[in-house]
């Protein structure tokens, strides 16, 4: 039997908007697929138009696409439009998801702050980024006993022997070599190579990796070509929000990327490092070794919500007030992930010239969660994007490997990274399960006019305005409709007062009738009831469901639970709730 094409059109990158990242894994994903359309709107530094995006968009549709991934996103909420959703980008996809195209967006990676998410809309689906059980971890070993974790997928140091220590610093070739940034290793014309040979190159972090002009690549070369018997690049500064990769490097190298372990290392070097009384170096009597970093490091505690992974609460305008839809949606692999990549792309230096890329970022979640969704499609080709969409979410897992809850990396107030229990505001419905979406039981499904219904439904926008933009007019049908009452497959309440009614409807894609148990879970500021406890649903029949949600108490913070639906036939439905109450 023919297998059905799926077309999937991938946008790498966008202006007025950024690409969160850098490179795309679809194919490894869904190679099987017969069509993979790429649409170029971006450029790096340059960035590019929400005109060339909404142009790409448009011929992605009219080109026949199934699945639309984005790797891209706005800088801010839109000044332009009374709310987020109406923005012409999030418009334009509304007129994509009309059409029958599911589309898969990354959250952002302005994580872990609050409200730093780029993708806003309940017809898109909001992708988070999660570590997986596999870390590229190495360490130093300093001659004062020491260990100094950090990163560095590089072989170690030769027989696993320790080396001479050498800052770039006190190898400068003439003071004149101090008005460039030497010591962040890039040049190794500026550098003594008498001095560096056989030893270990201790190199500075600066700025210039942030912005993309220096690089862990350049800083092997530089080694290399001077004899060193290694490097080490330390970061001295903290720069939230910074991720850090392993780079693989063919000789022993590691980054260490802890501002203490840094300090360690920079105070043993100068208490072990001989001077004249000008301050020049005449002896160096640190000793490291570099451990080897080929091999990974497996953990059990697989996914997390990766640091940089930007979180909700949603934001329903651009001055930042909360809104009632829950963003991110949902959690896929977005750290250290190898992928096929482009020798002449510009957008990582540390990739130049390579074939594959390890790179970090929602953007490399996002094409997970389409990959999946072309899987979908695939079985279920007359499946809506909301269904799908459904499938993605209500059968998400929210426990790691070790059948802990899901947790995320967090900053301390020391800017320390840390663990703490990730809520949805962190992972929306929780970490991607691809098999059990393939076999939801149950999917909420919403059509093109209940999203219009939905934006007629936000306070204070204008009814003209929805028109204009969306193409559609508001109708009575949307009076007395609130934000949250559209059928998808999460309840948000930014401000819960007294007590709300929410109704879902659920359809079984089943192909056998099945009963379903229903049960709650919620913090106790919060009251939640949900009726019938019981349901049976023939196949393709839909059923309806009551939420009632009360603010017991008034804390000033949201509160996370879930309604979930167990049936006799093996399925399981969740449905994630979020609520704060006001008096």
């Amino acid at each position: 039997m023919a297998m059905e094409v799926i077309r999937l059109q991938l946008l790498l990158e966008t202006m007025g908007f950024r690409c969160e990242c850098m490179v795309m894994n679809l194919a490894r994903q869904v190679a099987w697929l017969h069509v993979l359309a790429v649409y170029k709107v971006l450029y790096r530094l340059f960035g590019g138009y929400v005109a060339d995006v909404v142009a790409a968009i448009d011929q992605a549709v009219q080109d026949g696409v199934d699945i639309l991934n984005l790797s891209v996103g706005p800088n801010s909420p839109p000044t332009a439009t009374r709310t987020t959703f109406l923005n012409p980008f999030d418009a334009t996809l509304l007129s994509a998801v009309k059409a029958g195209v599911f589309v898969a967006q990354a959250a952002g990676n302005g994580g872990p702050f609050p409200k730093t998410l780029v993708s806003f809309s309940p017809w898109i689906t909001t992708v988070a980024a999660g570590v997986d059980d596999r870390r590229y971890k190495n360490h130093l070993t300093l001659g004062n006993g020491k260990l100094l974790s950090g990163l560095g997928v590089s072989p170690a140091t030769h027989g696993n022997k320790s080396f001479s220590l050498i800052s770039a610093a006190d190898a400068l070739l003439g003071s004149s070599a101090t008005k460039y940034s030497a010591l962040d290793c890039q040049r190794p014309e500026l550098l003594n190579k008498r001095k560096v040979q056989g030893k270990i190159l201790l190199c500075g972090y600066s700025f210039n990796y942030i912005s993309g002009t220096a690089s862990i690549k350049k800083v092997s070369q530089t080694a290399k070509s001077l004899g060193a018997a290694g490097f080490i690049v330390a970061v001295e500064n903290s720069y939230p929000g910074t991720k850090f990769d392993p780079v693989p490097v063919s000789i022993p190298g590691i980054l260490i990327t802890d501002v203490s372990k840094t300090t360690d290392l920079i105070d043993y070097y100068n208490s072990s490092t001989v001077r004249d009384w000008a301050g020049r170096a005449t002896g160096f009597k640190a000793l490291v070794g570099i451990a080897d970093g080929l091999a990974p490091t497996l953990y059990n505690s697989a996914p997390q919500v990766a640091l940089f992974s930007s979180r909700g609460p949603n934001v329903k305008d651009f001055s930042f007030q909360d809104a009632d839809v829950l963003k991110p949606d949902i959690l896929a692999p977005g750290n250290l992930i190898w992928a096929a990549w482009a020798p002449n792309g510009t957008d990582e230096s540390n990739y130049a010239g390579e074939g594959f890329a390890m790179v970090s970022g929602t953007s490399m979640a996002a094409p997970h969660i389409a990959g999946i969704a072309a899987l979908i499609k695939q079985k279920n080709p007359k499946w809506s994007p909301s269904a799908i969409k459904s499938a993605l979410m209500t059968t998400a897992n929210t426990l790691d490997k070790g059948s802990h809850p899901l947790r995320a990396q967090q900053y301390t107030a020391s800017e320390m990274m840390t663990l703490s229990r990730a809520t949805p505001f962190d992972c929306g419905s929780g970490a991607v399960d691809p098999k059990a979406a393939l076999d939801p039981g149950l999917v909420l499904d919403a059509t093109h006019e209940d999203y219009i219904t939905f934006l007629c439904s936000i306070p204070d926008v204008n009814h003209s305005e929805v028109s204009n933009i969306a193409g559609s007019s508001c109708n009575s049908s949307s009076k007395g409709q609130r934000p949250y009452d559209l059928n998808i497959p999460s309840i948000t309440i930014s401000q819960l007062r007294g007590t709300e009614t929410v109704k879902r409807t659920v359809t079984s894609v089943s192909k056998e009738t099945e009963t379903y148990t229903i049960m709650t879970r919620m913090p106790p500021e919060i009251a939640l009831d949900v009726t019938p406890p019981a349901l049976t649903v023939l196949p393709g029949a839909s059923r309806e469901i009551t939420a009632t949600l009360t603010a017991r108490s008034v804390t000033g913070t949201y509160s996370f639970g879930e309604i979930t639906m167990k049936g006799d036939q093996g399925h399981l439905v969740r449905i994630p709730v979020v609520a704060m109450g006001f008096k």
